[in-house]
Parts: C-alpha cells; sequence; structure tokens
C-alpha cells in the first residue's frame, strides 16, 4: 500500500506538470507488470499489447484487425517461396537513428535464434537477404500461407543500439541478469520508452518523429501495475487513473453507474482451458497417469460447471466454448462448438470405468492475473472437482514464472487461454497447443494432447492458400481434439474495459492497447 501511495504522488505531481503545458496524459493501469522493453524475450500478450506502441513491425493489424503495411511499404511474391519486402524511407529510431534492411536482417537473427520464444513464428523463414538499404528478399523453408499474420507481431529493433547496450540476444527474463532491456527500449513507434522503474511505473511520451499521420491526441502515458482488483477499481473510480482493462466482471455494474464513468465491452479471442500432462506414465504422488486416459478426461470436463462459473465469477462476461477458436476469427465452424453437459453422476461413472472410483490426487497449476478471474476459476474448479473424488492441489504463480514454467513442461494441469494472436489464424492456436511437441511446433503443449492425423494437417494447414481446403483441415483437426478432449475447455472471454468519459478508446477482439487510436477530451 505504501508504494501505491507512493505512485499516486509521484503520479500527481507529473500531472501538474503536463497540465501546466496542457498536455493529454493518459493514465493507465493493469494487474499484471510489463515484463521487459524487449520485444523478443516473451510471446505475452499483455507486454506485446504495451509495447507494440513503441516497436513496429514490417505490417500491422489495423482498429479493424486487418492487415495494414507499416516499416515496408509495399511486398511482392517472385515465387511460391520468395518475397520481397520494399521497406519505408525516411523512418527514423527513437535515438535518430535512419531505419534500413540492416535493421531487419538484425532482428530475423535475434527474434529467430535457438530459444528464442519467437524462433517457431520465424521458422518458416530460411534466410533474409538485403537487395539494398530499403529492400530485403525473403526466401522461405516452404509455401506459407500466413506469413504476413506473423509478421504483424514480429517487431523491428535498431540494431545499433542493441549493440550498444549488448543485447543482442532476447532477454532471459528467467534471471533478467544485466539485462538492459528490463528498463531501455528503443523502436520506431508512435510512442518512446520515457522513463521505467519496474513494478511502479512505466512512462511513454509521443514520438513527434513517427513517420505515420498522428490520429491520437495523447503526449504522455503512465502505466501503473496494481494487481489487486480493488484497490485498481478503486483508483479508477477516485480519478487517480483514467483506464483500466479487464474491470473485474464484479465491479462492471458499479463503475456503470458512476457519474463520468464508461464500460467498454467487446468480445475476446481467447478462450481459457486446463491443459494436462497426457505422456508422463506417471503423475507427482501417483503410480499412473490418469490424464492419459480420455476418460479421465472427459469425466474432468464434465465435473467443471462452466455456466456457474460464467454467471458467479464472470458475471456473464463469458462464454462457454467446447473448441479453442472464437467465432470472431476465421475458419470458425460453429457445427463443432458444442460442449460435453456438465453432469456429476456421468463424471463419477466415466472415473470409475478407467479404474479410478475413489479418485486421486491431481497437482494444478494457475497463473495469477494472467485471465481474467483466473485464481477464482481455479478455486472454484477445485470445489467442483472434489465432488467426483478428484483432490486437486493448486497452486498460485505470477504471470512471468508460469509463462517459463509451463512450456518447460514442469505442470501436469494448469489453466492457459490461447487467442491466436498475433496472427488471428488457427494455425497459430493448432500448431503451438494441438502439435505433439516437435522442434518449434507443440511448444505450449508439453507432454500434452498427440495425435497422428493431427500432426499430418497442421503444417498443411499452415502452407495451405485455397481457403475451402483450409476450412476442411481445420475443422476435422478441431473436432478430433474436441471428441479426444485434448484440453479441458471453459469459455471465451469478453473484454470490459472501465474509463473515464474523457477517454475515447477502440476495443479490438485482440485486446492490444493501440494507444495511436486513442484520443482524449
Amino acid at each position: 500500500m505504501k508504494n501505491y501511495l507512493k505512485l499516486l504522488l509521484l503520479a500527481s505531481c507529473a500531472g501538474l506538470a503536463v497540465n501546466a503545458a496542457d498536455a493529454k496524459t493518459l493514465r493507465f493501469a493493469e494487474s499484471q507488470e510489463i515484463s521487459s522493453m524487449d520485444p523478443h524475450a516473451a510471446r505475452e500478450d499483455f507486454t506485446l499489447s504495451l509495447i507494440g506502441n513503441v516497436y513496429e513491425g514490417l505490417v500491422r493489424w489495423n482498429k479493424e484487425l486487418k492487415i495494414e503495411p507499416a516499416l515496408a511499404e509495399s511486398w511482392e511474391t517472385l515465387s511460391d517461396t520468395k518475397w520481397r519486402f520494399h521497406l519505408r524511407k525516411g523512418v527514423e529510431f527513437h535515438n535518430g537513428n535512419p531505419f534500413t534492411a540492416d535493421d531487419v536482417i538484425f532482428s530475423f537473427e535475434r527474434a529467430g535464434s535457438p530459444g528464442s520464444p519467437f524462433a517457431g513464428l520465424l521458422e518458416p523463414i530460411a534466410e533474409v537477404v538485403k537487395v539494398d538499404d530499403h529492400t530485403v528478399d525473403m526466401t522461405l523453408k516452404r509455401k506459407y500461407a500466413l506469413l504476413l499474420n506473423d509478421f504483424a507481431g514480429w517487431y523491428i529493433l535498431d540494431k545499433e543500439f542493441q549493440e550498444s547496450i549488448g543485447a543482442q540476444k532476447p532477454l532471459d527474463l528467467s534471471t533478467n541478469t544485466g539485462g538492459a532491456m528490463i528498463t531501455q527500449g528503443v523502436g520506431t513507434g508512435p510512442f518512446k520508452v520515457a522513463s521505467r522503474e519496474p513494478d511502479v511505473r512505466t512512462v511513454f511520451a509521443a514520438n513527434e518523429k513517427w513517420w505515420d499521420k498522428r490520429e491520437h491526441n495523447i503526449d504522455e502515458i503512465v502505466y501503473t501495475p496494481i494487481a489487486n482488483n480493488a484497490t485498481r477499481v478503486a483508483a479508477l473510480l477516485s480519478g487517480e487513473v483514467d483506464f483500466i482493462r479487464n474491470a473485474p466482471p464484479q465491479d462492471v455494474a458499479r463503475i456503470e453507474a458512476t457519474a463520468g464513468m464508461q464500460v467498454m465491452r467487446a468480445p475476446h479471442l481467447r478462450n481459457i482451458f486446463y491443459g494436462m500432462d497426457q505422456q508422463s506414465k506417471t503423475l507427482p504422488g501417483l503410480d499412473s497417469n490418469p490424464l492419459a486416459d480420455v476418460r479421465v478426461r472427459k469425466a474432468i470436463y464434465q465435473a467443471i460447471d462452466v455456466e456457474g462459473i460464467k454467471r458467479s465469477i464472470m458475471r456473464d462476461n463469458s462464454r462457454p466454448s467446447a473448441i479453442m477458436m472464437a467465432p470472431e476469427l476465421p475458419f470458425y465452424d460453429a457445427s463443432l462448438d458444442v460442449r460435453f453437459p456438465y453432469d456429476i453422476e456421468a463424471s463419477k461413472a466415466l472415473l470409475k470405468e478407467a479404474g479410478y472410483a475413489d479418485g486421486f490426487t491431481l497437482p494444478m497449476d494457475c497463473p495469477a492475473g494472467s485471465f481474467i478471474n483466473d485464481e477464482q476459476i481455479c478455486q472454484a474448479t477445485v470445489g467442483m472437482l472434489a465432488k467426483v473424488g478428484i483432490k486437486a492441489q493448486l497452486t498460485m504463480h505470477p504471470p512471468v514464472q508460469f509463462d517459463t514454467e509451463l512450456p518447460a513442461g514442469k505442470y501436469s494441469f494448469y489453466m492457459l487461454g490461447w487467442a491466436g494472436l498475433p496472427t488471428l489464424d488457427a494455425y497459430n492456436i493448432i500448431s503451438a497447443t494441438f502439435h505433439t511437441p516437435t522442434g518449434d511446433l507443440g511448444a505450449w503443449n508439453p507432454k500434452g494432447y498427440s495425435n497422428a492425423r493431427v500432426d499430418e494437417l497442421i503444417p498443411q494447414i499452415g502452407t495451405e492458400y485455397d481457403a475451402e481446403k483450409r476450412q476442411e483441415m481445420i475443422s476435422e483437426v478441431m473436432k478430433l481434439h474436441r471428441d479426444e478432449v485434448g484440453k479441458i475447455m471453459l469459455h471465451q472471454q469478453f473484454l470490459t474495459w472501465g474509463m473515464t468519459d474523457k477517454v475515447h478508446a477502440i476495443v479490438p477482439a485482440d485486446e492490444y492497447t493501440r494507444f495511436w487510436y486513442y484520443t482524449m477530451d
């Protein structure tokens, strides 16, 4: 609390300074901290959403979530496996360095380096070659349909700056040792890093030399991590902050009833689910692995009352889902989005049939603050599973720790959410969370779901240009995964962003805060 009061005093002083100059300062709070200023360190949506205002890719998603040119003015296909990108001229990084082809090549090698979280995103690219200072050719390993989608989530860094601070490789978030990019970062985007005190506040200032036409009127963004929901809502209602993402569902009505406040709603692409170890012969504390049996997985599924979660925890701000695709995504198949019913007796019968009539002990790991009401949902699940004899032992983790340990295979049963970001396509979902872990595929499916037919179809989906053929394959994969209970599906999140009525924002389905579209009265 002392740190929060200190923060409010700092913010108030900052506010007096900018008001004197009649500047527009947007004060923004969220439950988690920005993991670093390194856009290649983690594929973590919250951090990428914020620092996506600092860095830019060759292309970007606009307010309608359509691909448009960014640092590349145009592109052309020289063959099925060779693309040429014409880079935007006259662009400067925040330190004044010119943007050139050398920065693109450096950023490709850096983000695609072994162990990088973005290696899988860039895996289809075999080589990037400089034609001249503002032209690069990219050779692909194979025909690939989602190159531009992927590039919207790959940010370009200043080669010279990165070398000057010794950050030629992505920051290792598990240690942060000697990581200059914890607090520093130079991009080409509409906002630049003005100051950063981790876990206290980060300030972004408008880039007056941004290459694009300025639609926003914001001069400064002050970001404050406030982990506690009640404290964060109180900060909004008292006027200490102007904007919070993901207003807790239980507080939405109170915010809307407060003079000068508003809540903007939109469906989110993200589906929340439980993933699990289906490959190990035993689980911790057991002489077997119950999760390897589809009957047990279905029993867990049918023991969880998602309508109860929707009603009591999400306050109707969720949509129970059966497949890991939101209706807002291309190639969504509504005919497959049909859940197994909530049925305690059916769950018990399945457990008995599988040889676990007395239940079992299940280690359970969840993130604290990554998803809307994640801790409450996990706690409720513990109680629901207890009704069928499954004794879930819940451990909550900070998001950075969770996002590091989960893909390393340290969890047996865990909550995760996936939105198909940054590609906004089914291939992103299935290649990361359905494919048997191998190389760059299945990175977020450690020891998890495995099906030879699914593994066969996923690469074909990534290379197929024909929409009808893609639909057939995506639907087949989704049906197999659903019927075999590859994950315990919960729901699609809804976005409920609380803000003062002087803030004019957009609420896109991917949840990214594109501040270059915001204005303030």
